[in-house]
């Protein structure tokens, strides 16, 4: 450890560990939990809309720098729990007034080339931006960079996992099914998020705080969840004026409330994990 650094690092290993990474307890248990966090996403799903799933998600952000700062010995600064408390306000403003679309408009709108094109457009972003990552040689950049398009791929997931479960209305409400190829389409797009938003936020990870990586990811997602429950399946359009005026405002408050939190990067010292590498070797 620095010896100029005055928070102490805790539990730090003497020696690197040369057991399979993949059999350590943290491992399995990240394993499990997110296998649990995919379950519990597709039975939200079930019952709500895409935009719901983006409002709710703005609340495991605070929760995450709970846990991160906890698990890592990272510390909380005070304007941090400002910036919490503004989420959460945010996030219970949009709870109360947010509506989710009817099953079968997915598949209306999912026909339309204006979806096809905002999914591709959604992509191709995401390229640009990891292309960028080899040619902008600059930290914050590339800390940015790699978290959002986590947060695009985990949002493409929970899109085209809607779509999927919705299938479930049509049968149970014996209605024929879309066309096979859009049905392989969108099966194929979710097989390709899932693993590419693990793979980038892990890129994420190894070189910069979870706290501020796992923030910028989890805004991305947030916002881009919202985005495509309105653009994509049409929630909120049957809500009064007053209604969509107290969501966006709580949505706005949750989404400045999040880049504010993320903005923390810089503003503290490194975390133990990213002074010495075998301390997380857990």
């Amino acid at each position: 450890t620095d010896s100029n650094d005055p928070r102490p690092c805790k539990s730090i290993r003497s020696e690197k560990r040369t057991d399979n990474v993949y059999t350590r307890p943290y491992m399995i248990l990240g394993f499990v939990l997110s296998v649990c966090a995919m379950v519990c996403d597709s039975m939200a799903l079930l019952f709500i809309g895409t935009t719901m799933i983006g409002i709710l998600g703005c609340m495991s952000i605070p929760i995450n720098v709970f846990v991160s700062r906890f698990l890592l010995f990272e510390e909380i600064q005070s304007k941090e729990k400002y910036f919490i408390l503004i989420i959460t306000l945010g996030c219970v403003a949009c709870v109360f007034t947010a509506q989710t679309h009817a099953p079968i408009e997915t598949f209306e709108r999912f026909a339309k080339i204006e979806t096809a094109a905002f999914i591709c457009i959604m992509w191709t972003f995401a390229g640009v931006l990891y292309l960028l990552c080899h040619l902008v040689d600059r930290i914050q950049y590339q800390l940015v960079a790699l978290a959002v398009i986590s947060g695009i791929m985990g949002s493409q997931f929970v899109t085209m996992g809607k779509y999927l479960l919705d299938m479930i209305w049509l049968l149970q409400s014996n209605m024929p099914l879309p066309s096979t190829l859009q049905i392989i389409g969108v099966s194929g797009i979710a097989l390709m998020a899932l693993p590419l938003q693990v793979i980038f936020l892990n890129k994420a990870l190894e070189k910069f705080n979870a706290t501020h990586a796992v923030a910028i990811f989890q805004c991305t997602w947030c916002i881009l969840n919202v985005t495509q429950g309105i653009v994509i399946f049409g929630d909120m359009a049957t809500v009064s004026t007053a209604e969509y005026i107290i969501f966006m405002g709580g949505f706005g408050m949750a989404v400045i409330g999040v880049i504010a939190l993320s903005k923390q990067i810089g503003a503290e010292p490194l975390a133990c994990s990213d002074r010495n590498p075998s301390s997380t070797s857990l």
